[in-house]
């Protein structure tokens, strides 16, 4: 069922025509939305129809959809729609080698989360937020225009990594049904670069060879090597949760820094669910800010770069420098080897707070239709005019809340049972420098949303 549906001549190009207009939509809508109240801001962030779907609906789910089904966002996303046409016209130069190692795509996210979101508030200002996609179909443009394939996709994107990464941990691949036929086929329709710019059925434009896939990371899921097999040997299938994390997954040096940021940005996301935990994490950075007379909005610079670069680094390296001490075994190695088991605990707590944050955003889906400038909406609740709690929203938050401590649990539970099997593999000592540094995580994160949910 779900194979035939890939084979259809209209996918993925009908879907991605949708969310190109619904893009197109969301910009026109949020652009020119501004305000220089900061209480007004906090409401017109959840009132205006643009941020509401991008920040509390679109970007959650594209989480819950790649740590549960793999990248499927790819397949829809209009940016790869963009980059098949302009390939066909543009100056088709090779991609540089060390782009395709992904530096590009972790430097990007940290531009995005660092300044655009943390110290220019893209997150909350509709017009910036309006502003940043248009951004974003800017550089499609150029570099589809100047380098061959889909190098957007492959180098610049800035979900790249997370969406990669987060696949390893889903219950569906896209693979071959059997590694015999592709070896045997002579021709190779899928990797012939004939076939790089046809309509239907082109050439892998990711540098890939489905033959060889063994884990989620890469592939984009455009269908087209599917559409181009003879053998009808392609196929997405259900498979066990968190294969890829229990086979022998490699990660890249881009990969691994990537992991970091994200380590930081997941924990920070959840722990600031709670007003006093929320204080407890932040007051330090206040207080550094306030020493060194940074104001807004470059302390939000600092603070970033501190929880979500900083902080990890030392903390892993620390880890690793006493892992290794009883290993034998180098820092750097270490670090970038016990690195991945944290993959499940960091995308579960993602997964988390996606979930509570869409959840609590429910009760502003009927006010945005209403007023999708959502000026009004926010003028009056911010007079009072108009208020917007409610009963069944109250008790909707808690279940969110509730469920998450549960994914949160799980999430920990296979980083330590992947942590335990990587030690076991390699014949190195327990991990309890790792495990320690895990369970203060889970710790601080279950902390919080229980003291959201209780307190």
């Amino acid at each position: 069922m779900i194979d035939s549906i890939f084979k259809s001549k209209w996918v993925p190009v009908s879907f991605q025509v949708f969310t190109l207009c619904i893009f197109i939509f969301l910009i026109y809508i949020g652009w020119g939305i501004s305000t220089d109240d900061n209480e007004l801001l906090l409401i017109l962030r959840n009132t205006n129809l643009a941020n509401l779907v991008v920040w509390s609906f679109w970007l959650p789910c594209i989480i819950l959809v790649s740590v549960l089904f793999g990248r499927l966002w790819c397949t829809v996303c209009p940016m790869e729609l963009m980059a098949s046409l302009l390939n066909r016209v543009g100056l088709k130069k090779k991609l540089p080698s060390f782009l395709k190692k992904g530096w590009a795509i972790t430097f990007l996210y940290a531009v995005v989360l660092i300044i655009g979101v943390h110290t220019f508030k893209i997150h909350r200002f509709p017009h910036r937020m309006a502003l940043y996609m248009i951004i974003l179909f800017g550089l499609t443009i150029v570099l589809s225009f100047i380098f061959e394939k889909r190098a957007y996709c492959t180098a610049f994107c800035p979900i790249g990594h997370l969406l990669g990464l987060y696949s390893t941990n889903a219950l569906m691949e896209w693979r071959v049904k059997n590694k015999g036929v592709c070896n045997s086929c002579k021709e190779k329709p899928c990797i012939n670069k004939n076939r790089d710019y046809a309509w239907y059925g082109r050439a892998c434009q990711s540098y890939l060879f489905p033959g060889t896939l063994k884990d989620n990371r890469d592939c984009i899921l455009c269908t087209q090597c599917m559409k181009a097999c003879p053998n009808d040997n392609v196929t997405f299938r259900f498979r066990k949760p968190f294969k890829d994390l229990f086979g022998e997954l490699k990660l890249t040096v881009p990969q691994a820094g990537f992991i970091l940021i994200v380590f930081g940005f997941a924990f920070y996301e959840v722990v600031t669910e709670w007003g006093t935990s929320k204080s407890w994490i932040l007051s330090p950075f206040q207080a550094l800010n306030d020493r060194l007379g940074i104001t807004s909005p470059w302390d939000g610079t600092v603070t970033a770069l501190l929880l979500f670069f900083i902080a990890p680094l030392v903390l892993f390296t620390l880890t690793s420098f006493l892992h290794s001490s009883v290993s034998k075994k180098g820092v750097f190695y270490s670090l970038k080897t016990y690195i991945t088991p944290f993959i499940p605990l960091i995308a579960t707590t993602h997964f988390a707070k996606a979930v509570i944050k869409s959840v609590s955003r429910f009760q502003n889906i009927p006010g945005a239709l209403k007023d999708p400038l959502g000026m009004e909406t926010a003028r009056a609740l911010h007079t009072g005019a108009m208020y917007a709690g409610n009963q069944w929203q109250y008790n909707m938050n808690k279940l969110a809340q509730v469920f998450s401590l549960g994914i949160l649990a799980l999430g920990f539970f296979i980083t330590l049972s992947l942590l335990i099997r990587l030690a076991r593999n390699k014949k190195e000592p327990f991990p309890i420098f790792y495990v320690i540094l895990s369970t203060g995580y889970i710790l601080s994160t279950a902390v919080a949303i229980a003291g959201k949910a209780f307190f």
